[in-house]
């Protein structure tokens, strides 16, 4: 009996996958441009250029996204364009509610990311942030434009924040190494390497250096025994991170208690080294009372009535908010999504686990490890510019089952029989 094959819903002409290819290349470019060079301070020396072109880069990029989506997208079926059309309306509602507009966009982008050749995208992407993050930098350190603004222990280094800068360099980091690996040459090596220390010793940044530092001997350790990264032991570890991950910080937070650290001196050592991030966690998250001491000529005062941090749909502020901002995707996400956003979120990610770990896609397994660990010390798991792994998206809602997954990684031993043998 002949089997019943279903048309797609839509299919693309060569000329209409190389247009939206480039579609969704420009639109890269001017989100990198809005996060990186109109997201700096010289929102506060040329307030109504910056708050024009955000503007105008915001929507441009968003409807160029959209557009690509409805026109330029191959549909195998109804159910396929129907899930990505409520992911959209979903992310558009969660990003009103919680004033998080990088969220709607980060949905986009992986929605348009169906279709497209992502090491392409990932060459554009690399080329844009370090173009972006480089020229911030001298404006910074050459006119007024982007003014010092001293910060803490450390310099903003133009984005308000020394974790702001780091977050980017993150991100630069993460395009550079899943573009390249796993045939990563030694100049690779040396130069993730060197922006690595860069990061801790410059802007001091201890998430996304520790990152860094982590993914390279991920990296090393997977050339030593890549049998294991290929393993249900490795693949059940990467499945076990986020759950593991949220379960410590609700944990760690709640136990440790600042005002009697010596209680529990395990988790005071750590909560030194990740910069009084279980304090935060302590008062922010599980609302105990809080002294905030003077500064700035302020002085200090008593919180005994912090505002509720959880509810159905979220919108509680995560950043900028002396009540709210808290160091931590896993607790944010439920703190600005809600309890609904904070459950599709998660379902989402284990679903992309799982997957990758079925389909072998060793490399990605990696670079996810990596990233889920540098959200347990940083709130923005949505912000483009450190995050280009949203564009894996389309490999949890958009590709049937048994079909190939759009991922950039070769499988480490097809790349082992094409590399040359002078590869590292």
């Amino acid at each position: 009996m002949n089997a019943t094959v279903r048309s797609p819903l839509r299919q693309l002409s060569s000329r209409e996958t190389e247009l939206g290819n480039r579609i969704f290349c420009l639109s890269v470019v001017l989100l990198l441009v809005l996060s990186e060079v109109f997201s700096s301070s010289i929102q506060s020396t040329l307030p109504g250029f910056s708050h024009l072109c955000r503007i105008v880069l915001t929507l441009g990029s968003a409807a160029l996204l959209v557009f690509k989506c409805v026109f330029l997208t191959g549909w195998q079926s109804r159910r396929q364009a129907a899930v990505a059309a409520a992911a959209m309306l979903y992310s558009a509602f969660a990003a009103f509610y919680g004033n998080d507009q990088w969220f709607f966009l980060a949905v986009l982008v992986g929605i348009a990311a169906k279709d497209v050749d992502l090491r392409r995208a990932l060459k554009v992407y690399l080329a844009t942030a370090v173009a972006g993050v480089v020229g911030v930098q001298l404006l910074h350190y050459t006119t007024a434009l982007i003014p010092f603004q001293f910060y803490c222990r450390n310099w903003d280094y133009g984005y308000g924040h020394y974790n702001g800068y780091g977050a980017r360099l993150a991100g630069i980091f993460f395009a550079w190494s899943w573009l390249r690996w796993p045939r990563l040459r030694w100049w690779d090596w040396a130069g993730l390497s060197a922006l690595a220390v860069y990061t801790l010793a410059g802007p001091g940044c201890r998430g996304a250096g520790l990152v860094m530092l982590l993914l390279l001997l991920l990296f090393a350790c997977q050339k030593i025994l890549p049998a294991f990264f290929e393993s249900r032991i490795w693949h059940g570890m990467v499945l076990a991170l986020a759950p593991l991950a949220l379960g410590g910080s609700l944990a760690a937070g709640w136990m440790f208690n600042p005002d009697n650290p010596q209680a529990t001196p395990i988790l005071a050592k750590l909560n030194a080294l990740l910069s009084g991030r279980f304090e935060v966690w302590h008062h922010v998250f599980w609302r105990f009372p809080l002294y905030h001491p003077e500064q700035d000529g302020v002085p200090g005062w008593y919180h005994d009535e912090l505002p509720r941090t959880v509810t159905l749909f979220g919108g509680a502020a995560t950043d900028g908010d002396e009540h709210h901002a808290i160091d931590n995707a896993f607790l944010a996400i439920p703190m600005n999504k809600g309890i609904v956003g904070a459950i599709l979120i998660g379902v989402v990610l284990l679903v992309l686990v799982w997957r990758l770990c079925r389909a072998g896609c060793t490399g990605e397994t990696l670079f996810v490890a990596a990233i889920l660990l540098y959200f347990l010390m940083e709130n923005k798991p949505f912000l483009f510019s450190a995050d280009p792994f949203v564009m894996l998206l389309p490999a949890v809602l958009l590709t049937p089952p048994g079909d190939p997954l759009p991922v950039v990684c070769p499988p480490p031993r097809e790349a082992s029989r094409q590399a040359p043998a002078t590869l590292v």
